[in-house]
């Protein structure tokens, strides 16, 4: 058993030495060939980094970034020169343009050096089409450090919001879309911030509702309201808020906030037909009766 083991790792130990010849010589490519034979006889960070740079010399970036990867998770000592290799690969698919492998790169140098700054390569990946926010939550902050204008802050800050909004929630989102909504002057930025504020604010209006706290349901179904009431977000709120305010005692604002819903004769929707059916439950009620009379 023991000679077997031993002349296994003497296989390994061959693959490794054929690969530093045929590096030195300047053939990387047979270089990265014997390094992966040794590494599925013997996966060892001192491979994985020797792979790492053949694979970049030869432009093959998938392999490189996963070569650079595997090293800090073997030997996470080398966490630091594994960040080195993945922002090697990073500045290669830069230059080729190449979305997926910068983005690779980028969110590998995200997960073992958090602290490595990679707001310039986020920043270029977030101008390409394509880039999935939701992959750069981590190195969105940076990208937003260092952008070079405040429009740019701003659009960031949306994007921001919706990465969040997508993996950790909108309580956690709220806050950037709130900021880029208090910053923006521009039209259209200011519309995407608006919705997520809306969007944000229904949600943690329906999660309170649905955790017995009509109080601080309404106000986050009010804060959606005043974003626009006329949009589906702000019907549903409407229809939210008036459950909350009946819930509360208030009977009248609730039947206020239904009659808003259903005297839209345009929208006809399962929306307005929650409103319906809440009103007609409170049909020959006094605060059905005393919300008429408001209204009149």
């Amino acid at each position: 058993m023991t000679l077997v083991l031993l002349a296994g790792c003497g296989r390994a130990g061959d693959h490794e030495r054929e690969g530093d010849k045929f590096y030195g010589g300047g053939r990387y490519a047979q270089a990265l060939a014997q390094y992966r034979l040794g590494l599925e006889k013997d996966p060892d960070a001192r491979l994985w980094a020797k792979a790492g740079a053949a694979a970049l010399r030869t432009g093959n970036l998938d392999v490189a970034s996963d070569a650079y990867l595997r090293l800090a998770a073997e030997d996470p000592t080398r966490a630091e020169e594994a960040a080195e290799g993945l922002e090697s690969v990073a500045r290669a698919a830069e230059r080729a343009g190449d979305a997926p492998r910068l983005q690779a790169a980028v969110v590998g140098m995200g997960a073992i050096a958090p602290d490595r700054s990679t707001g310039r390569y986020a920043l270029d990946l977030i101008r390409r089409s394509g880039a999935e926010a939701t992959d750069l939550v981590a190195v969105l902050p940076g990208a937003i450090a260092v952008a070079p204008d405040p429009e740019t802050v701003d659009s960031l800050l949306v994007v921001y919001g919706t990465a969040l909004r997508e993996t950790s929630g909108c309580g956690e989102a709220l806050p950037a879309f709130q900021a880029s909504l208090r910053r923006t002057k521009l039209a259209a930025l200011r519309s995407r911030a608006e919705e997520g504020v809306a969007g944000c604010s229904l949600a943690l209006g329906l999660r309170s509702e649905a955790t017995g706290m009509p109080e601080d349901a309404a106000l986050w179904f009010a804060a959606a309201i005043r974003i626009d009431s006329g949009t589906t977000v702000g019907r549903r709120a409407l229809v939210g808020y008036g459950d909350a305010r009946l819930r509360l005692g208030d009977s009248v604002a609730g039947v206020l906030a239904y009659r808003a819903v259903v005297s839209d004769a345009v929208q006809s929707d399962s929306i307005h037909q929650m409103a319906e059916d809440r009103l007609e439950g409170l049909r020959g009620s006094a605060p059905f009766d005393s919300a008429r009379i408001i209204l009149r």
